[in-house]
């Protein structure tokens, strides 16, 4: 008996923009997730990443629903393991990194 699993990862992200998966080996916008880990490397000291609950780069600040800062030097790597079934986003993800070299997240979705 094999292992299912809904659990992927999201295309990486070198800067801000919608977060996608690959669907049938093209990019889509991830609509309902709910996210279980979020990953990120610094390009300086002070990186930030804040997840919007949209589509678009409004930034509405109530849609934030994620905003983690990291790292005192650039090239550290971090992980933020959400707790129990994670952060669920229903409308969209839009990710907006500070001083980061690259962003993604696993979760199901």
């Amino acid at each position: 008996m094999g292992i299912t699993s809904k659990v992927k990862q999201s295309i990486i992200l070198t800067a801000d923009g919608q977060v996608q998966s690959l669907v049938a080996g093209s990019a889509a916008n991830i609509t309902k997730c709910n996210i279980m880990t979020i990953y990120g490397q610094g390009s300086a000291a002070d990186a930030e990443i804040k997840l919007y609950n949209e589509i678009g780069d409004g930034k509405t600040a109530s849609a934030l629903i994620f905003h983690g800062k990291f790292g005192t030097a650039g090239n550290n790597v971090h992980e933020f393991k959400m707790p129990g079934a994670g952060i669920y986003a229903n409308t969209g993800i839009y990710a907006d990194l500070t001083n980061c070299d690259f962003f993604y997240i696993v979760g199901t979705f």
